[in-house]
């Protein structure tokens, strides 16, 4: 059995949540993103790993495993965003709202940032083919790139193609939460 730790950040997570939940959404949300890190927990374990640890945070589970070579960790990240993608499919008539926050949840986490799942499976795949400093030089190079297009994205269509501000400020809140995940889990390696 896994060691459950609950961190501060996890019940203001909660309390923000349930406090701007006018449109019942909470639910939704907390079943799509439950749904993702429990495909990545069977998918470490039918890849014959242990889970020795996971930690709530705010809006993130952070799931410590052992026993898994880099194909296995490549597929265990993969398996959380193709659930989330297979759920927005399936549920988009039956229940849109997790429909929708699923399919957002995958595309998000399909990134390719170093820590989220597409960040991760980029670095297991340069892991099993080249050094350790070259692999890990060339992720955050692939993770700093992507914010990068992150922020042009949003400059673009706030600016030129006159969309408002939330795509600058989407991408700008995307770029700094994802390098502040990078700092956190490159702090705790």
């Amino acid at each position: 059995m896994p060691a459950i730790e609950l961190r501060p950040g996890f019940f203001m997570f909660a309390i923000v949540l349930a406090a701007l939940d006018r449109s019942g959404s909470v639910l939704p949300i907390l079943c799509a993103m439950a749904v993702h890190e429990l495909a990545h927990i069977v998918m470490m374990l039918a890849c014959g790993g242990q889970v020795r640890r996971l930690t709530l945070r705010f809006a993130d589970l952070q799931i410590a495993a052992s026993g898994l070579g880099y194909r296995q960790e490549l597929l265990s990240a993969l398996a959380g965003p193709l659930v989330n993608l297979i759920c927005g499919a399936a549920f988009c008539m039956q229940r849109p709202s997790f429909a929708a926050y699923s399919l957002m949840l995958g595309l998000y986490n399909l990134l390719p940032v170093w820590p989220l799942d597409g960040g991760r499976m980029i670095r297991c795949a340069l892991l099993a083919r080249l050094p350790i400093t070259q692999a890990e030089h060339i992720s955050e190079i692939v993770s700093f790139a992507s914010c990068g297009v992150l922020l042009l994205a949003g400059l673009v269509l706030t600016f030129i193609k006159k969309a408002g501000l939330w795509p600058l400020g989407t991408a700008v809140y995307l770029t700094v939460r994802l390098l502040m995940l990078a700092r956190r889990a490159d702090a705790e390696r």
